[in-house]
């Protein structure tokens, strides 16, 4: 009974051994291949203000995008692009270098962008994106969907 209970114990002790040295390996294995370049932005609103019902916003009129932001990481700039109808492509609309503008209510950084809306049919489609571009090359990016009304 003995060398029965020796025999389990041994391969018990065994098999720890193989996990354990297992899971250094990978360990290891990760630290080497693996690079960290920093961390993502972050969003968190891009909405038209004042509230427009449904998103729909008046032709020919400047209209003010709200973007509220942060990052852990410092930020290099902020891109507004805008595709005006479907199945076009996007268009530099306006780039800003960052600057803070730390908002104690929302705990965001806040920028606002003027945007004149085109002269188009009404009801044509209007997309807008943000994105927020950190100094790391990190990207966050928003879509906003207008409509003329």
């Amino acid at each position: 009974m003995k060398l029965f209970n020796l025999k389990y114990m041994l391969l018990i002790l065994i098999g720890a051994t193989f996990l354990q040295a297992c899971e250094k390996d990978a360990d290891q294995w990760l630290k080497d291949n693996v690079t960290v370049i920093g961390k993502v932005p972050v969003i968190a609103a891009f909405s038209v203000t004042p509230a427009q019902a449904d998103n729909k916003v008046p032709t020919g009129q400047t209209i003010k995008l709200d973007l509220r932001y942060w990052s852990d990481e410092p930020i290099d700039k902020i891109e507004l692009r805008s595709m005006v109808g479907t199945g076009g492509t996007y268009q530099l609309v306006e780039t800003k270098p960052y600057q803070s503008a730390y908002s104690v209510k929302s705990k965001t950084d806040s920028l606002i962008f003027n945007y004149t809306v085109p002269n188009v049919a009404v009801g044509t489609a209007i997309n807008m994106e943000v994105t927020v571009v950190n100094k790391n090359t990190l990207v966050k990016k928003s879509v906003l969907a207008l409509a003329v009304k």
